[in-house]
Parts: structure tokens; sequence; C-alpha cells
């Protein structure tokens, strides 16, 4: 009922003409989509593991509209002197699934449109898990009826004996675990590891789908595909927890590795999580001296040609966004 009520007011909104104005006072603008997943179809019962995702459904309805109204980017737009992002749109990937290679290649290819895919290198190739989606999945399939953390000094304790309890243990930890240093993060995965060790962190052959990340031949056949490849560090961390050596270390890592197996230059990076706290002076000091060109944050807002090309915004899209929802999204009205 709650998401038919949504549907129906934002599709209202649509029929008045609000997007329409919205999208004219913006028209010099550019639009800089986030996507994480893609898949054929969501499995019952799955929504929160797939908030992230889009259907192939959802993904080819979103291009014919952005078509539409809009006209393609590509990243080198953001930043070569000769680039013009007025008006245009530009669709990127973070994390490197490989349901990406799959399914959002060859949308794009079908369309003539590249995308920039942004790649945690150190999971290229292997069967872990993102460490957020670590926290997530031990405390959504563990048998355990709680856990107890160190944090914030004093140990605290979540229950987790209800699929509700499990989701608001998820929400809570990860969020604080987001502002730990690397060293206190690391302190708090093992006490989670430890207590929780009836969970799996290998992915199963029946979830590939979601969590699987590309080979790097599949990075590879992205570029053959004609796709962009930029960096999203190499472990994930939120770069403004990291010291300078770290930060440092984490993106020279990603950026190496990826000029490696592509033969390609790395020039452009989306700061993990990407929301203002995620990222710092120091951060964008190490891109620069390290030859990228840009980076993109998850700060919802239009670009300009005046946007500092090292913190340029992006609108993360979600499963629940049908078509006047999306739309809303784009123009800054959800």
């Amino acid at each position: 009922m709650r998401e038919t009520l949504k549907y129906m007011a934002f599709g209202g909104l649509q029929k008045i003409g609000l997007y329409r104005r919205k999208r004219a006072q913006h028209h010099d603008k550019a639009i800089v989509l986030t996507y994480h997943g893609i898949v054929p179809e969501v499995p019952p019962g799955e929504e929160f593991e797939h908030r992230n995702f889009v259907t192939t459904a959802q993904f080819e309805a979103q291009i014919q509209f952005l078509l539409k109204h809009y006209r393609p980017l590509k990243a080198e737009d953001f930043y070569l002197p000769e680039g013009d992002i007025r008006g245009g749109f530009l669709i990127t990937f973070d994390d490197g699934f490989r349901n990406n290679y799959r399914y959002a290649m060859p949308i794009l290819k079908a369309y003539g449109l590249q995308g920039c895919f942004f790649i945690t290198t150190n999971l290229i190739g292997t069967r872990d898990y993102l460490w957020t989606e670590q926290v997530t999945l031990l405390l959504e399939r563990t048998a355990r009826p709680q856990v107890v953390l160190d944090l914030d000094g004093q140990p605290q304790t979540f229950p987790l004996q209800t699929a509700q309890q499990k989701e608001q243990a998820s929400q809570s930890i990860r969020k604080r675990l987001k502002m730990l240093p690397s060293g206190e993060l690391a302190a708090v995965m093992g006490q989670l590891k430890t207590q929780l060790d009836d969970v799996s962190l290998t992915v199963g052959w029946d979830e590939e789908e979601r969590y699987l990340f590309m080979n790097w031949e599949e990075v590879r056949g992205m570029i053959e595909g004609g796709q962009l490849i930029g960096a999203h560090t190499h472990n994930h961390p939120m770069l403004a927890t990291l010291t300078e050596a770290e930060s440092r270390s984490e993106l020279l890592l990603c950026k190496e590795a990826i000029e490696r197996e592509t033969g390609r230059p790395c020039l452009t990076l989306s700061y993990p999580n990407g929301e203002r706290e995620n990222y710092n002076q120091m951060n964008i000091r190490h891109l620069k001296e390290l030859g990228f060109k840009c980076a993109f944050t998850q700060v919802p807002l239009y670009n300009d040609p005046q946007t500092d090309r090292y913190q340029l915004h992006r609108v993360n899209i979600s499963l629940k966004m049908s078509l006047p929802i999306f739309e809303a999204a784009l123009c800054g009205v959800v």
C-alpha cells in the first residue's frame, strides 16, 4: 500500500509537469547516475539484499528515458578541456560485480553508450564479499541469538532473533563501522566473524548472480565492449578514515592493478560510499598526485562546468524506483 501511494504521488507530480519544469531550469547541467548491480529479476523475499540493484527491464526503461531527455556523455567529458557536459548524462557502476558484465554491458552496447565501471581491485577474481556485505550476511544468516561488539569503548549487544532485529543491527553496525579507522574496523570485523562463525563468507554457487565479482578477463571484456574501467580503491575503505600512507596505498594499488591488467590508463575514481564525510582534501591531493583526472562522490546534485572535478555529483539508483520516482530523483525532487 505504501509503495502504491508513493507511486501515485510521484506519478501525479509527473502529470502536472513539475519534472519537465525542473529539467528546463537545469538544462545546462549534467546528471551522473550511480548503479551497483543488475539482474534479470529479483527473487521474492530478497528485496533488501538487492536494494541497490535494478532489474534489466528497469535499466533499459531508464536508459530510454535518459536518451529522450538528455544527451549521452563519457567520463572524459568531465575533465578534458574541450569536454561539454551541459544537458548530458553519464551512467556509472560501482564495485565491480560480474552481473555488470553479463547484463549491463550488453544493454549499454545496444544503445551505443559508454558506462564507467568503478572496480574494487582486491576483490576482482575472488569469491569474497565486500566487507559491508560481510556484515549484513553474518547478521542475516546466523542462528546466534545476539552479537556483542566493542563500539565506542564499551560492549554493545545487538539482538538477532527476528528478521527486523537483524536488519536494524546491520544498518546500525555498518553505519558506525564506516566511520572507524582501519585498525578499529578490522578489530570489530574480527569480533563479528568469531561470534558468528556459523556463517560462510565465501560466495556460494547459488548466489553468484548477486555477489560474485568480475575476473580480470571479464574486466578486459568490458573495455573491448566499449566501456570504461575506473578505480573504486583496492579494499573499499572509507578513505577519510585512513592515514596518509593508507590513503595513498589504497589509491595507488588500485590504479596500478587496473593499468597492469588492462593496459589502459586509469584516470577516474569513485569514492566508496561517497558522501561528504567519506573523503577529504588529503585524499583529493593524493588523487591529483597519482594522475587521476576526476572523481565522483555520492552527493545527489547536478554538475555544471564549475563543479570541482574531484567532487563530481551522482544520484544513486535503487530497486524501488519506479519510472516516476526515477524521474523525480534526477530532478532533485526525491
